[in-house]
């Protein structure tokens, strides 16, 4: 951990949990410093957001007819699976 100077933690206190932004010598930009629970939140709801994206490709993707049968994904699935534990052992 970090400490921060005096300047920058009167900064975050005067901020009152809102985001502050902080220059730092010597690097051509800026760094953000939130609350953890700020941080923690936004992680989740971009990772919502992913998962939301991939589901409507995989919608999308079966409407189109871009689909396998289940008996052959898991053939694929296991092959690849396999692959990678021979793979692994090699190492």
């Amino acid at each position: 951990m970090v400490k921060l100077s005096e300047e920058v933690a009167k900064a975050l206190m005067a901020a009152k949990g809102e985001a502050v932004v902080v220059d730092v010598p010597g690097i051509d930009d800026d760094f953000v410093i939130v609350q953890r629970s700020m941080f923690v939140a936004a992680m989740a709801a971009l990772e919502h957001q992913r998962n939301a994206e991939l589901i409507r490709e995989g919608i999308s993707d079966m409407e189109a007819g871009r689909t396998v049968p289940l008996d052959e994904a898991m053939e694929r699935i296991r092959n690849a699976l396999l692959l990678r534990k021979d793979n692994e052992s090699l190492r």
